[in-house]
């Protein structure tokens, strides 16, 4: 059977799904009820974006009855290189305060505060983060 014969006979998925993992199926090139049969558990959980929660939407809506749970689920953990600060704030932070020269802890206790807010991409919200961060070590 050719291809364009094998894509005629099978089903698009319409608004079978939330518009959110429809796009991410696109994304991978997964077009039909078919597609997403094939890929199945192990390709679906690999796509950028997907997670448990777009996973077991899709469970309900196409596979009804069934329930796939992986023995273990890894987040990924973004590594920001040439920083200590990793794992200590979050990696968007982390970033920031390394474009603006800041790589340690020691570096970022003296630091201003008022020169962190100069700091392009630094915000409010982040100094809130780095104070909290700076007084939890203080008291350690």
């Amino acid at each position: 059977m050719s291809n364009a014969q094998n894509s005629i006979s099978e089903t698009p998925l319409g608004d079978r799904l939330p518009l959110r993992v429809r796009t991410i199926l696109e994304r991978n090139d997964i077009h039909t009820v078919e597609g997403v049969l094939r890929a199945y558990p192990d390709q679906l959980l690999k796509m950028w974006g997907m997670g448990m929660f777009r996973f077991k939407q899709i469970e309900a809506a196409l596979l009804p009855g069934k329930s796939f749970t992986p023995a273990r689920i890894y987040s990924p953990v973004r590594y920001i290189k040439g920083s200590s600060l990793n794992g200590a704030l979050a990696p968007a932070t982390v970033q920031v305060l390394l474009r603006g020269g800041i790589a340690t802890v020691e570096q970022l206790r003296a630091t201003e505060r008022k020169e962190l807010l100069n700091i392009k991409g630094l915000g409010i919200h982040k100094l809130g983060e780095i104070e909290n961060f700076l007084h939890e070590t203080k008291r350690a």
